[in-house]
């Protein structure tokens, strides 16, 4: 199933390109971190004490003011959970009303939503398989996603997206899941897993099964503090770099293609930021180490392939669509069709809206084509350029890095089209107002035509070549 993995591709969070920082989403995903300092539009014309005092100091402040009922209710949850003394029923409850109180705290508009999804899709579970077929929880999620996009106001909407987004990707895999394992978790089990505290807000996506394995889970050590202050810290490193030293590097004249490179980094660096976020939020409630993985940023910004880049940028969500969506539509669809059903899904779960749905489609398109190409030319020149970077023990190519130049050589013109890309489609994500209510046809249309869309005409002679030569 290895090629599965490589054949799928998406962005999230948050609309982070889109989770767990698109917006981040994401496993995770978009919440309000939005601090305009447009005191250093002009890149290096301000003094380190002065950006440290204007753009460092409130936004890590207000940051860290920002997630302390967050960080008190998933600990609070992590001293029940493992209480040897908490009865199994009363620890899906207290799951379920540290989520509320989360839900209730940071995004009550959606509150209500999150009550009413949960209520419909558990319906949805006992609704005999004959007349439901495979969807399950798919439709009471839409249908919630749906009502959402046409009536809810647009900020508040683009507020609490990622929110619904993880509850949905939670429904759903419950569903799909009782496809095949016809025991069902009963309501206290099915609401605490859906509002747990540590994933309702910026999500990431978690099993049923590993929510549940954190039930009597003793797990309270001097490394578990220091992973969860370490994920933090390193969240607040990247918050830095999107707010505020992007603009003071980089000066708004320094062209159109590092401008475009550098706004897009802004846009990676909050969903890193989200990402990192999440993660010590998820060990600080109790989570494994190994669930906590959410974001590569080294894999992302110096990209093998963009195949690796989509991995990479929210694994988690990437494990979902690969298990529930991908491989289901293999077997009737064929790898291309099952990538855009992928996709397709990836920009449903973020809402209906163009900017999403533009570049995970993109990317759809890309990696497919990217994939095809270099595996075709991995295995006519028998060279280890493919887009998966195989192992150093486990390579059977007769040319590598370590014995052939034009190998590397490859392999970098790669990378660096991988950078070009993202460079191109993350620019969509900049930080103008209509972040507060998502962006629309005409704003992103207008980002990539003052590019004159030369990621797209690249994409498509890739396309052609990859077409000649297969």
């Amino acid at each position: 199933m290895d090629d599965d993995i490589d054949t799928i591709a998406f962005y999230d969070d948050e609309e982070e390109m889109c989770e767990n920082g698109c917006n981040n989403e994401g496993y995770t995903d978009d919440n309000d971190f939005e601090y305009d300092y447009d005191l250093y539009s002009d890149g290096g014309s301000e003094t380190i004490p002065r950006l440290i005092h204007y753009c460092l100091k409130p936004t890590l402040y207000d940051a860290a003011s920002y997630m302390v009922p967050l960080l008190v209710a998933s600990l609070a949850f992590k001293i029940f959970a493992q209480s040897q003394f908490t009865p199994c029923r009363i620890f899906h409850g207290i799951s379920a009303i540290t989520g509320l109180y989360v839900v209730q705290h940071y995004v009550p508009e959606c509150l209500h939503l999150i009550i009413i999804l949960i209520a419909a899709t558990y319906i949805s579970l006992y609704i005999p398989e004959k007349y439901y077929k495979g969807i399950k929880a798919f439709l009471p999620s839409i249908l919630v996603i749906f009502y959402c996009e046409l009536w809810m106001k647009p900020a508040e909407w683009h507020k609490v997206r990622s929110v619904i987004m993880v509850a949905a990707m939670k429904a759903v895999s419950v569903a799909m899941d009782n496809i095949y394992i016809e025991k069902r978790p009963n309501l206290w089990e099915y609401s605490g897993y859906m509002l747990c505290a540590s994933t309702c807000l910026f999500g990431p996506w978690i099993s049923f099964k590993d929510y549940v394995a954190l039930y009597h889970r003793n797990h309270w050590t001097a490394w578990w503090a220091l992973a969860t202050i370490g994920n933090l810290l390193i969240s607040f490193v990247f918050l830095s770099i999107s707010n505020c030293w992007t603009q003071w590097m980089l000066s708004a004249n320094a062209g159109k293609w590092l401008v475009a490179y550098r706004d897009a980094l802004a846009f990676r660096a909050s969903h890193y930021f989200i990402s990192y976020t999440a993660s010590g939020i998820l060990l600080l409630g109790g989570h494994p180490v190994s669930l906590t993985t959410i974001t590569k940023p080294f894999q992302i910004e110096l990209p093998h392939s963009l195949v690796q880049v989509v991995v990479c940028w929210n694994i988690p969500m990437h494990f979902w669509l690969k298990t529930y969506i991908f491989r289901p539509s293999v077997m009737h669809l064929g790898k291309f069709g099952a990538v855009i059903v992928t996709y397709l899904t990836s920009s449903l779960l973020h809402g209906l809206n163009f900017q999403l749905a533009a570049v995970l489609l993109s990317l759809g398109f890309y990696t497919y084509v990217e994939f095809q190409l270099r595996s075709i030319l991995a295995n006519t020149f028998d060279a280890c350029i493919a887009s998966k970077r195989c192992s150093d023990r486990k390579c059977s190519h007769a040319r590598t890095v370590s014995n052939c130049w034009w190998v590397t050589v490859t392999n970098l013109g790669f990378s660096a089209l991988s950078v070009f890309h993202l460079a191109y489609l993350g620019l969509a994500f900049d930080t103008s107002e209509l972040q507060e209510t998502g962006y629309s046809y005409a704003h992103t249309m207008d980002k990539w035509s003052q590019l004159g869309f030369a990621s797209h005409w690249v994409a498509l002679a890739t396309y052609c070549a990859y077409f000649l030569i297969r």
